[in-house]
C-alpha cells in the first residue's frame, strides 16, 4: 500500500503542492474566483483533476480566513433534491462558521446593501431591523442568517433560503463566500422531478445574477452532453458563468515529478521510461498515475531500476481498469 502513495487514484489530490504540473492553472483559477469574484464553469472531461484545482482554490480561501469556502459533491450521498442540496449547503455552512458579527459598523453598509437580494422573510426582516424601512438592531440580521442555516424539524429546508442566507451573510460581513458544486450535471441527469431540478438551477441562476453579491458560484461537470443540456438556450444558467479552460499538464512537468514520484517509491526511471508511460496513457492524470502505480506494484520494493517490460506490464494492467476509458 505504501508503495502506491505517490501515485494516488483515488479521490481529489491534496495538498496543492502534491498536484503535478496544475500551479499555473490554479493561479489562474483563483484568481478568477477569489480576485475577481466571477462565477467560473469548470467543465471538461472526467478524472483530469477538475475537483481537486477547485478545492486547491477553497483550500487558499480557507487558509487565508478571508471568506468562507463551502462545497457539494452532488454525486455523494447522493444528492438528488433541491431539499437535499439545501440541506447539504446548509451543513457546510455552519461548518464554515457562516455567520454576521454585528459588532462593527462595517456591517451596518453590508446589511443595508443585502436589500438588493429580493424579498425573502429573512432578508425583510433584517432589513427593517437595520433601519431601512423598519430596521432597529443589526444583530437580528445574524439571527435571521442563523435560523435560516439552521436544520429543521418539521419539514425540508429551502435552497432559496439557504442561499440568500449565505449571500446577505456574505454581504453584511463584507466577505466573499465560494460555493463549489461538484458534478453539476446531476441536476439533469438524476433528479426525478423536472421541476425540482429547474427549481434548484433558478435559484443558483439567481445567486449569478446579483450584482455585488459577494457569493461565487463555482460549477465543476464532466459529461458533455448533460452539460449541454445545463446550459443549453433558455435554461436558467443558459447565461451565467465564465468558463475556465483545464490545461493539460505539460511534458516537461511530467518528465520533472514522475521521477521524483518514482524515487518516493524507491525506484529510478529515466526519461525515456516517463516518455514510455506517457506515450500510452497519452498524458491523462488518471491513466498516467495509473500506470506509475501498476508499475509501483509490479517491483514491488525489490526493483531500483524500471524497464521497459515492466512499464509495458503496468500499461496492460491499467488498461483493464474501467476508469481508463472514462
Amino acid at each position: 500500500m505504501a508503495a502506491i502513495k505517490p501515485f494516488p487514484l483515488q479521490g481529489p489530490v491534496r495538498p496543492e503542492g502534491r498536484q503535478i504540473g496544475r500551479g499555473p492553472a490554479i493561479d489562474g483559477l483563483a484568481r478568477q474566483v477569489l480576485t475577481s469574484e466571477q462565477h467560473t464553469l469548470l467543465l471538461a472531461n472526467r478524472r483530469i483533476g477538475k475537483t481537486s484545482m477547485a478545492l486547491a482554490v477553497l483550500d487558499r480561501l480557507r487558509d487565508s480566513n478571508s471568506g468562507w469556502a463551502i462545497e457539494a459533491d452532488l454525486s455523494r450521498g447522493p444528492v438528488l433534491s433541491a431539499a437535499q442540496l439545501a440541506e447539504r449547503l446548509s451543513e457546510q455552512a455552519r461548518a464554515a462558521r457562516v455567520h454576521v458579527q454585528p459588532a462593527s459598523l462595517g456591517i451596518l453598509l453590508g446589511a443595508r446593501r443585502a436589500l438588493k437580494l429580493g424579498a425573502t422573510p429573512a432578508l425583510n426582516t433584517a432589513a427593517r431591523l437595520l433601519g431601512l424601512d423598519e430596521l432597529a438592531d443589526v444583530s437580528e440580521l445574524a439571527a435571521s442568517i442563523d435560523q435560516s442555516l439552521a436544520p429543521v424539524d418539521d419539514g425540508p429546508l429551502d435552497l432559496r433560503t439557504v442561499l440568500r442566507a449565505i449571500q446577505a451573510a456574505a454581504i453584511a460581513a463584507d466577505r466573499p463566500a465560494v460555493v463549489f458544486l461538484d458534478e453539476v450535471q446531476r441536476l439533469t441527469t438524476d433528479w426525478a422531478e423536472a421541476n425540482d431540478s429547474l427549481y434548484a438551477q433558478e435559484a443558483l441562476a439567481e445567486v449569478m445574477e446579483q450584482p455585488d453579491g459577494r457569493v461565487v458560484l463555482l460549477l465543476a461537470g464532466s459529461e458533455r452532453h448533460a452539460i449541454e443540456a445545463l446550459l443549453a438556450e433558455g435554461q436558467p444558467l443558459h447565461h451565467d458563468g465564465m468558463p475556465f479552460d483545464v490545461p493539460p499538464i505539460g511534458d516537461d512537468d511530467w518528465h520533472h515529478h514522475l521521477p521524483l514520484r518514482f524515487a518516493e517509491a524507491g525506484l529510478e526511471v529515466g526519461r525515456d521510461h516517463v516518455a514510455q508511460i506517457l506515450a500510452a496513457s497519452e498524458g491523462h492524470p488518471q491513466r498516467t498515475m495509473r500506470v506509475c502505480a501498476h508499475v509501483a506494484q509490479l517491483a514491488d520494493g525489490e526493483l531500483l531500476e524500471v524497464s521497459d517490460v515492466v512499464i509495458g506490464v503496468a500499461v496492460e494492467n491499467a488498461r483493464r481498469h474501467p476508469s481508463w476509458s472514462d
